[in-house]
């Protein structure tokens, strides 16, 4: 292989390997985290609509990356993952980092995700978590 050819492949500063991310930006499963984490919000916020429907009509959802001063403030010791925003409507929003740190894989991003879903709502409707999501597996799996 000539110099000229060698060259013109982007090598690590200790031109060991190919430099770059191994999967393109381009590429059409490239997805980044916060891309995923909408995305996995979005279906389970499609799916609770489908469970409860009507129920939901007064429920905003929204998504936060950090939790403020504020609600630091209120939580009384341990980061929060999400508050309601009592009005009309009502909002439920989700803190995406904070959800994010409690999850060792994408699966159980999107379990506590919905457990979080859960919990939230079921503050606003007055029913148990269990009855929203029946998948529901509680505040143990975020340790």
């Amino acid at each position: 292989m000539s110099t000229q050819n060698r060259k013109s492949v982007k090598r690590d500063r200790h031109d060991r390997g190919l430099r770059g991310p191994a999967l393109p930006h381009t590429a059409p499963s490239y997805e980044t985290s916060d891309q995923f984490f909408v995305r996995e919000m979005r279906d389970a916020v499609e799916d609770l609509d489908a469970r409860l429907g009507k129920m939901l009509s007064t429920i905003k959802f929204a998504l936060e990356e950090i939790p403020s001063k504020a609600d630091l403030t209120l939580s009384s010791g341990h980061v929060p993952l999400g508050r309601i925003d009592r009005g009309n409507p009502t909002a439920i929003v989700l803190y995406q980092r904070p959800i994010e740190m409690r999850s060792e894989s994408k699966e159980l991003l999107a379990r506590i995700l919905r457990d979080v879903l859960a919990e939230l709502v079921s503050m606003v409707t007055a029913l148990r978590p269990e009855d929203i999501d029946p998948n529901y597996e509680g505040p143990e799996i975020r340790n």
